[in-house]
């Protein structure tokens, strides 16, 4: 197993708010692993770690709305145990202890060092490969490279784009596929039909729409299991079904059995 390849199976929320250097570690990070997911502040980063429930935070410390301190304390508080890597230009002893307190993975000093940062990236993920042997979908039959992966998440992609018009009348505005061990999620967003828009419009219906589509894809659930089985050539049963209708996205989890 190749550290290069690990790195493409995982999910990477980085939070900065310079606008310069966020666009310039995104260019970096988004050529080595499988997803980046930009956050411009604390309180978006936390936004998008409960939307996308990344792999790895790589966030700045100082910032205007929170510090990168607050921001993991509020995450560390709710029970998340996602690694963190820390970005600053401060080099104080106080604050890389208390970092430290947090069980932070690694402190890095801007500018950034990228060779530190990928190193620091597959030592997170060589440390989760050996505690639960499932960040990448291997055994002894079933092997899959970086294209081979990439490949099939747009064919699951495209293969839940059109289960979804077939049971709720309307695809998504945006549908993404993620294959991370031995799991694929699904994330749709704005993919609500006429209907449900002009019910949130005109009240707050969230619970309601919540209920009426989770019993459609409970009922509905066996045919997309059977779709993707075909598809990966191994049995894959649904694992969760997360219906958000306020935020606008949604979000099935898959489990691969061998």
């Amino acid at each position: 197993m190749e550290k290069v390849n690990i790195l493409q199976n995982i999910k990477v929320l980085y939070v900065e708010d310079e606008p310069i250097t966020r666009n310039q570690v995104f260019r970096f990070l988004k050529k080595r692993v499988g997803k980046v997911i930009l956050a411009e502040n604390g309180e978006d980063g936390i936004r998008k770690f409960i939307e996308y429930e990344p792999d790895v935070i790589i966030t700045d410390l100082v910032m205007p709305d929170m510090s990168g301190i607050e921001m993991m304390k509020k995450i560390r508080n709710d029970g998340n145990k996602c690694p963190f890597v820390i970005t600053s230009a401060l080099s104080d002893s106080q604050t890389i202890l208390e970092t430290v307190d947090l069980k932070i993975e690694k402190y890095l000093i801007k500018p950034i060092d990228v060779d530190a940062l990928m190193n620091t990236l597959k030592d997170i993920v060589i440390e989760e490969v050996e505690y639960n042997k499932n960040i990448l979908v291997v055994d002894h039959e079933f092997i899959l490279t970086a294209d081979k992966k990439s490949e099939l998440e747009l064919q699951i992609r495209n293969l839940y784009s059109k289960h979804l018009k077939s049971v709720t009348g309307k695809g998504a505005k945006l549908i993404q596929a993620f294959i991370k061990g031995k799991e694929i999620e699904i994330l749709s967003k704005e993919n609500l039909t006429v209907i449900e828009e002009n019910l949130l419009r005109v009240g707050q219906n969230f619970k309601f729409i919540e209920i009426i589509r989770k019993t459609i894809y409970e009922n509905t659930k066996l045919d997309i299991e059977k779709q993707i089985s075909e598809l990966m050539n191994r049995n894959v049963v649904v694992k969760s079904i997360e219906i958000c209708p306020k935020e606008k996205y949604e979000r099935i989890v898959l489990n691969i059995i061998d």
